[in-house]
């Protein structure tokens, strides 16, 4: 349909610039129309706070435009100044009234006025064109990277559209000339300039009527007024100091940015902020929020942005990525950025070159960060402060709130059938009426399950639910609600018994909101059923504390450790305490058939059934405050010395009485529990003597036992280990041990005791690569009996198990083992961190102390076999970190050849970081730039060998950045080619107690006497045992040159006859044996001459020895077997990288030469 033509006029109009400006306000200074909105304003005493105003945004950016104009001329001053240009005077004063009365506003600034000239391109004098003309601005020029607010040409133009009428006025010091100048009716009527000569000093002054109607008021009201003021309070901080800043003829105060702050929250002493000046272009300041919400308050060039933008984004994030990484560090707690973000309130002032913003208003920057023209790097410092001043707590608080409620999405309720716990066998009556009648038996795995459920009786099937547990359930004390929430086990637990997150429960509510009236524990009576049976009254306590408080609720049905019988007689044992004792007044157990029950599924069918038949349960009993402090005692990670020095008083005959029918919390953790933390810490930390956890004897024992000088496949001698070393946690550790003891990839053992003959793992990755047990052998090395000798024994102290001999408290090797393969474990309130030494070095400082030389000079320094990198260290915080550094040879500009790989990073992982490095895209999606642009890998699983091309540029800034430290340059941070270790060295030391050593020579000065001495029951053991074994040659000899001489013969006489001539004839009795069986026990053809004969040149024999052991010091016989030990390790390390590297192997070195790279 056509229009007609006396409604084209209206459809189609043609406007006039200004006209166009007048009836799109929204599009050129915002809206028009007073919006009640919250925000920052200016009280009377001159601090900011936060509350509604009637804002009228169009008025307030035309204001606006006129303040920056200001700031903006100082920048450009200071600017030409730096670059040394004439007849330039700086601005030192800016003065802003504004008459509330009438509503006329006038800015005035002196420094250079504006030129008072024509323009050659349209005769117009400049500051007409300026004040007077759209789209005409200093701010043109593209290729000049400003600094400063104006940009678009509109500027000052739209403060005259929107104007009744507006002067001009500004004197060119160069010309001296004055121009003043009057523009009327909305910018439609320019009047003619008036020129005058002037020798006065330079400056602007502009001076306005806001066409106040036509922004919907009569006159300038007061909240806007109030706006005005709080605008030129914002330009006198973030201008030069330099500067003077009046408004309505009251000079305001030249704060800093950082005192900016107190304006807002308050001064220093009552509110605590971050601040930091990164450079001359970034000012950053956060605080926790007054407003419990994100607020912020930021300036680009002067501009206020009231909305942000960019610039604050690019801060925020920082401050958000780097805090969230360290609440996960410290708390172990993922937190969401919004929550963080919601913690805080952020300053930020800063300046960016030719910035661009979402309109003209400029509430919102919009240029992106790579074209900010400098970069501002939030400092750890900067976190670590903000952090502990509020925003971390505060943060965890807000999410632990929020898991809370998405916690609740797993609650239980009393219900008589749950679904979807397929493990689960409820009770009949649970949920039900008489659901305060059942017990919930939480049993460890699902073999437990099966026989207890072979234990119920049919009735017991009403009142007894069983739900099994994987093993070991979560430390829930001070972890995060998230992960409790995520963990299927607790979940279901909470279904099954009708628990609700948060609630606390008195007594009347186990009846009325529970699904069952008792929760029972039930494990294996080993240490490692201790600890679960503690775990599971922990999570309790830490979830619903006022449950534990409850008697009767929570307790455990004892089953037997041991059981000894004899004929019908059975005695049970519920712990190796008792049964220990009892042994020591039964004649050690002899006649008596002792078995070990290694956990639940150990006992019958019919051994359940009497469980249940006699129903004897112990139950936990909360006593308060010391309760409460036992269980935080123990699992409380922050509470690690406590528990260092709980263990310091720990008895091993300190047991649970296991008649009681109830036990105190506190009892069962120091008197139950505190066993298994010491084995924890016996299995998982070494002995500062023979440098091994209790697995790692137990292998070596049985290697020696056996012996294992042949190759035997890891899985048969895992059970060979098992089955004669007493070892009751399964042969799947055991493995690992053995596969773990026999590594020899750079970065595990200095030297393996065990040999590894197969696959047991590479440097590829980090030994997880290594072949299953069925299809890998090993047997002892050649080296190993010359570090651990066979002399020694017979004079170790042996363990007994229940009358089976197994290894040794420790072993006695001849140099400290501890330090040449170093290692890594953790238990129960104690760690330990060792590094590996050169073996060769220790044996020196040993050899010196022997030979009483000193050992000033000699450094015992880390040291990993076949690393070819650099091992440098750093003192941190009175501890001495060491750290790894690979080996990289620099390439021309873009290329690098790495060569080694610090201790600890492994081949795959590395290829993997490679690849992060070759992203354009970071961990949160944003674009980075990518450092590497390929790279080939040349590794074996024993050599390395990557060459890395990098994109063009990068690869100089890399090494020539300043970024890095003394010990560790940029380069080798970004490519990740550095590691470090911190020795922590908490090891057992002879009497078995846990003790920690300053520092490795601390180790070997403690190891040397004990060794020593080790060397002196040797020899005295040697020469009693050729004193023995001479008596016993020297008494045979005799025997048989009586008999061959006549002077007795034994012939037809009775055995009483036989020992009274021997004890007439003066024979030695041996070993308490009166009756000479050593003897009377001699085969009838040992009486003949010729061995008599043999005999006598063997005691010749053993005396000759007996006086070469007598003659020898124990510093002889030590030195002697460090030196075989010396030539032993240098054939070792030639076997290892034949088996390595295969015989003859050469590793090949690129052919092209270049820069070599930091070391």
């Amino acid at each position: 349909m056509s229009t007609s033509s006396s409604d084209l006029a209206n459809v189609y109009q043609s406007k006039t610039a200004i006209e166009h400006i007048l009836d799109a306000p929204d599009t050129y200074i915002g809206p028009v129309d007073s919006d009640e909105i919250t925000t920052w304003k200016l009280k009377d005493d001159g601090t900011m706070e936060h509350g509604t105003v009637n804002f009228i945004g169009g008025l307030y950016k035309t204001f606006d435009e006129g303040a920056v104009n200001c700031r903006d001329h100082v920048v450009r001053l200071f600017q030409k100044i730096l670059s040394k240009e004439k007849n330039i005077i700086p601005v030192r004063n800016i003065s802003v009234t504004v008459d509330k009365k009438t509503g006329v506003i006038t800015m005035y600034n002196d420094g250079n006025g504006v030129d008072v000239a024509k323009h050659p391109d349209n005769d117009l004098w400049v500051p007409e064109m300026i004040f007077g003309h759209l789209r005409t601005s200093t701010n043109y020029n593209k290729e000049e990277k400003k600094i400063v607010g104006g940009k678009n040409g509109f500027g000052f133009k739209l403060v005259l559209i929107y104007s009744k009428w507006g002067e001009i006025e500004t004197v060119d010091h160069i010309r001296k000339k004055k121009y003043s100048q009057r523009f009327e009716d909305n910018l439609t009527t320019i009047c003619p300039p008036k020129i005058k000569r002037s020798t006065a000093k330079p400056y602007t002054k502009v001076t306005w009527l806001p066409d106040y109607e036509r922004f919907g008021i009569k006159t300038l009201t007061d909240d806007m007024f109030n706006l005005f003021k709080k605008r030129i309070y914002d330009i006198s901080v973030i201008t030069d100091k330099s500067v003077k800043v009046e408004f309505n003829g009251e000079t305001l105060p030249s704060k800093s940015f950082e005192n900016y702050m107190d304006l807002y929250i308050g001064p220093k002493t009552d509110a605590k902020r971050v601040f930091e000046k990164v450079s001359d272009r970034w000012e950053i300041g956060a605080c926790l929020s007054p407003l419990d919400e994100f607020t912020q308050v930021s300036f680009v060039n002067g501009v206020n942005t009231l909305k942000g933008g960019k610039h604050v984004d690019y801060i925020l994030n920082q401050i958000i990525k780097k805090m969230t990484t360290y609440i996960e560090k410290r708390k172990k707690v993922r937190v969401k950025s919004t929550t963080i973000k919601e913690q805080l309130m952020l300053f930020v002032n800063s300046v960016i070159e030719n910035p661009s913003f979402d309109s003209q208003t400029k509430e919102c920057l919009n240029t992106p960060q790579s074209k900010f023209g400098s970069k501002c790097n939030i400092s750890d410092k900067f976190i670590d402060k903000l952090a502990k001043m509020g925003v971390m707590e505060a943060a965890l608080s807000l999410n632990e709130i929020k898991q809370s409620k998405a916690a609740k999405k797993t609650d239980g309720k009393k219900s008589r059938n749950i679904r979807g716990i397929p493990k689960l066998m409820d009770a009949n009556w649970a949920g039900g009426h008489k659901s305060n009648e059942c017990s919930l038996i939480l049993c460890e795995g699902d073999s437990a399950k099966a026989g207890i459920v072979s234990g119920l009786s049919k009735e017991d099937r009403n009142t007894f639910g069983i739900y099994p547990l994987k093993g070991k359930l979560m430390n829930t004390l001070d972890q995060n609600i998230e992960k409790i929430n995520n963990n299927k086990e607790i979940t279901e637990i909470k279904k099954i018994l009708g628990l609700q997150t948060g609630k606390a429960y008195t007594k009347d509510d186990i009846k009325k909101a529970l699904r069952y009236g008792r929760v029972l524990i039930m494990t294996d009576q080993d240490l490692d059923g201790a600890h679960i049976k503690g775990l599971t009254l922990n999570m309790f306590h830490s979830q619903w504390k006022e449950l534990v408080e409850i008697p009767n609720l929570f307790g455990y049905m004892n089953t037997p450790i041991l059981k000894a019988t004899k004929g019908k007689r059975v005695k049970s044992f519920y712990n190796e305490s008792d049964y220990e004792k009892w042994k020591l007044k039964n004649e050690g157990g002899k006649g008596w058939k002792i078995k070990y029950y290694k956990g639940l599924g150990t006992s019958t069918s019919k051994e359940f059934k009497e469980y249940f038949a006699k129903k004897k349960f112990i139950m936990f009993k909360h006593t308060g405050e010391a309760s409460d402090n036992a269980l935080d005692r123990c699992f409380n990670k922050r509470r690690a010395d406590d528990r260092k020095e709980w263990l310091s008083g720990y008895d091993k005959d300190r047991v649970l009485n296991p008649t009681h029918d109830m036990v105190s919390i506190q009892d069962f953790t120091d008197n139950e529990l505190i066993h298994f933390s010491k084995y924890d810490c016996e299995r998982s930390i070494p002995s500062a003597v023979d440098g091994m956890k209790t697995s790692q004897r137990k292998c070596l024992f049985a290697a020696f036992k056996k012996p294992l000088h042949k190759e035997m496949k890891v899985a048969q001698f895992g059970g060979y280990v098992s089955e004669i070393s007493e070892y009751h946690h399964g042969e799947m550790s055991l493995y690992g041990t053995i596969i773990g003891m026999a590594q020899e990839f750079v970065g595990s053992n200095n030297i393996s005791v065990l040999q590894p003959n197969g696959q047991f793992g590479t440097r590829l990755k980090g030994g997880k690569d290594a072949a299953s047990e069925r299809y890998i052998f090993t047997q002892l090395s050649n080296i190993t009996r010359k570090i651990y000798p066979i002399e020694d024994d017979p004079l170790l102290d042996y363990i007994n198990y229940d009358g089976t001999i197994a290894e040794p408290t420790h072993y006695l090797p001849i140099l400290p083992m501890a330090l040449v393969n170093g290692g890594k474990g953790i238990g129960t309130g104690f760690a330990y961190e060792g590094l590996c030494h050169d073996p060769l070095t220790v044996i020196k400082y040993v050899k010196n102390k022997l030979n009483n030389k000193s050992n000033k000079n000699v450094l015992i320094e880390p040291y990993y076999e076949g690393f070819k990198g650099t091992i440098c260290k750093e003192d941190v915080k009175g501890s001495t970190r060491h750290i790894f550094k690979g080996k990289y040879e620099i390439i021309g500009h873009d290329q690098v050849i790495i060569r080694e790989l610090p201790i600890g990073k492994w081949t795959v992982d590395y290829k993997a970081e490679l690849e992060t490095l070759m992203e354009d895209k970071g961990k949160n999606g944003k674009k980075k730039k990518p450092i590497v642009k390929n790279y080939t890998d040349n590794c074996t699983e024993s050599i390395i060998e990557f060459r890395v091309k990098f994109h063009t540029g990068v690869l100089p800034d890399l090494v020539g950045s300043q970024k890095g430290t003394s010990n560790v340059n940029y380069f080798e941070k970004v490519m990740k080619l550095t590691t470090s270790k911190t020795p922590n060295l908490w090891m057992f030391n002879e009497e078995q107690k846990l003790r920690k050593y300053a520092n490795v020579q601390e180790i070997i000065d403690k190891f040397y006497p004990i060794r020593y001495k080790g060397y002196v029951d040797r020899k005295d053991y040697q020469i009693k045992k050729l004193q023995r074994e001479l008596v016993q040659i020297s008494n045979k000899a005799r025997f048989i040159k009586e008999q061959c001489d006549d002077i007795i013969d034994l012939r037809k006489k009775k055995k009483e006859v036989v020992i009274q001539l021997l004890k007439e004839r003066t024979y030695d009795v041996l070993d308490g044996d009166e009756e000479y069986k050593y003897l009377r026990e001699m085969r009838l053809s040992m009486v003949e001459e010729e061995n008599y004969n043999r005999l006598m040149l063997e005691k010749e024999n053993k005396a000759k020895q007996l006086e070469v052991v007598m003659n020898t010091t124990v510093e002889q016989m030590w030195l002697r077997e460090l030196n075989d030990l010396e030539k032993a390790v240098a054939k070792y390390r030639n076997d290892r990288k034949v088996r390595q590297f295969g015989l003859g192997a050469k590793i090949k070195k690129s052919s092209k030469k270049g820069k070599k790279g930091k070391k």
